[in-house]
């Protein structure tokens, strides 16, 4: 449960600092395109922590990615302002999802809990 909390502090930090940024640097050590947003991200298992891989993943304006097989994914090219859900969905039925915020330029950083619900 600690871990849980740890890594929803985590993403909430993380979300908070990609929404105030300026979209002149993109965290990762290159400059952001203005017009466009990038959501990264790692999907978990919520009971153990343990990165998911194989996991689809969907974003606004029908951007879908897969998890590698450190449970990471990329939705890129996303327009500034947009904003709703990115879902993850396990073959065996675990999901995950979290709201977005109007994006800013660059990267934002997410982590989707999956859980049976």
């Amino acid at each position: 449960m600690k871990l849980i909390l740890a890594l929803t502090v985590l993403a909430t930090l993380a979300f908070g600092t990609a929404c105030g940024t300026n979209g002149s640097h993109d965290g990762h050590g290159g400059s952001a395109n203005a017009t466009t947003a990038t959501v990264v991200g790692t999907v978990i298992d919520a009971a153990t922590g343990a990165p998911v891989a194989d996991v689809k993943v969907e974003g606004p304006n029908d951007r879908t990615a897969r998890t590698d097989s450190h449970g990471r994914f990329e939705l890129k090219n996303l327009e500034v302002g947009t904003q709703g859900e990115v879902k993850a969905a396990a073959d065996d039925g675990r999901k995950g999802r979290i709201a977005l915020r109007p994006l800013a330029p660059g990267r934002l950083e997410v982590v989707l809990h999956l859980s049976a619900r």
